[in-house]
């Protein structure tokens, strides 16, 4: 039976109140205790089951050099960073939870993974007007891009060129080099892409953890495995929770397709996904959320038209949508029929039933690309109207 049919209709069952633990066994101090002042120690308390307390590390598992994955991020990071720079983006706290920027890269050069590079170095990160004006400081003629008046200038003795090129940028080792060469799930996540894994709890933390267990294997097998995973989690949840967030279930399919979609590889398993990702938006989540407005609502009139319109402008293609199915279209070299053929074969493997079956989801979408908004909503609302009726 497949997951709408399994759904549509399914009565809300009463959830059982969790129960609050009582607490009890609280002793409180003396009224002169309390107001006795605090001094806080710095000793570390002792405990005799050390085995048990918790030490705080940064987040996730150490690889074989023993780096985490904030470590790895600002190794990928720092490179070409001028060595005096006490300013860095906030994105690198907020995303990778690196607290403390500059302890980090002091730790690092420590640990022998980054060290302060030389003058020449420096010269890429150097703006053209600037690299000019050092040619002309040391009566170079230089002519060409800014690649060839580097090339220029690399020549010069590096003694003399450091009179001159005051500022230091930050360079890997080669111990540095290696440890991102061993973690290459890192480069994807610090890249960037057109669309959003972390969105359905896939992110740099969840795909270190199953890396280390097994460096050899593909990075992109476990973030795909861990979409299909997470996918298969809220298939699970929506079931047995009325409340559950169908959205994500629905957006696993998007992320599945628009990732294999990147590697190029198959266009036609990308946007068999895709496909499939529309028809359920369609059915799973705006189809679910119009039983569930109109069976609130069943005495009021106005809110249960108001679940019809609804449904139509939770199931309209967004415009990143549109973008992406186009070019997905266009990836396969498919036009006309072909493209609703595609569709309706794709979408039978969904193996749903819903509020539109397979061609007039085909349909549905087809108008949604073409700009025919009109008739798509009058067949939304149709169509609508008809599962409330069989409802």
């Amino acid at each position: 039976m497949s997951l709408f049919s399994k759904l549509f209709g399914k009565k809300e069952d009463n959830k059982n109140e969790q129960e609050i633990p009582e607490i009890s066994n609280l002793k409180f101090g003396s009224k002169v205790q309390q107001e006795k002042t605090i001094h806080l120690e710095q000793k570390p308390v002792p405990n005799k089951n050390v085995n048990n307390v918790p030490s705080i590390h940064l987040k996730g598992k150490p690889d074989i050099y023993g780096l985490y994955p904030s470590e790895l991020v600002m190794l990928s990071y720092i490179e070409g960073i001028k060595t005096t720079e006490t300013n860095y983006p906030k994105y690198l706290t907020f995303t990778y939870e690196i607290a403390n920027p500059l302890k980090m890269i002091k730790n690092l050069e420590s640990r022998e993974l980054i060290e302060k590079g030389n003058s020449k170095d420096t010269l890429p990160n150097l703006k053209l007007t600037e690299l000019k004006d050092l040619a002309s400081s040391l009566g170079i003629t230089v002519k060409g891009r800014k690649a060839d008046i580097i090339e220029q200038l690399s020549i010069v003795d590096e003694k003399e060129l450091e009179c001159y090129v005051k500022e230091r940028t930050w360079k890997l080792t080669e111990k540095g080099q290696s440890a991102l060469k061993a973690n290459p799930y890192i480069q994807y996540f610090t890249n960037s892409h057109p669309y959003d894994v972390s969105t359905v709890g896939v992110n740099i933390w969840s795909v270190n953890e199953e890396f280390v267990k097994n460096t050899k294997r593909p990075y992109r097998d476990i973030i795909f495995r861990q979409l299909n995973d997470e996918m298969n989690k809220a298939a699970i949840t929506i079931q047995t929770d009325p409340n559950a967030n169908t959205f994500q279930y629905c957006e696993c399919y998007r992320l599945m397709g628009l990732f294999i979609e990147e590697e190029g590889k198959s266009f036609v398993n990308a946007a068999d996904l895709y496909f499939q990702y529309l028809y359920k938006k369609i059915n799973i989540h705006a189809g679910l959320k119009l039983l569930k407005t109109y069976n609130l609502f069943m005495k009021d009139k106005e809110h249960q038209a108001n679940a019809i319109k609804w449904f139509y402008e939770d199931a309209q293609l967004n415009p990143y949508e549109r973008t992406e199915l186009l070019r997905l279209i266009d990836e396969l070299g498919i036009e006309g029929t072909a493209v609703r053929y595609s569709m309706i074969t794709s979408i039978k493997r969904a193996n749903d039933i819903g509020i539109m079956n397979e061609e007039e989801a085909a349909n549905f979408i087809i108008l949604e690309l073409s700009g025919e908004t009109d008739k798509s909503r009058d067949l939304a609302y149709k169509l609508a109207k008809n599962a409330i009726k069989r409802k």
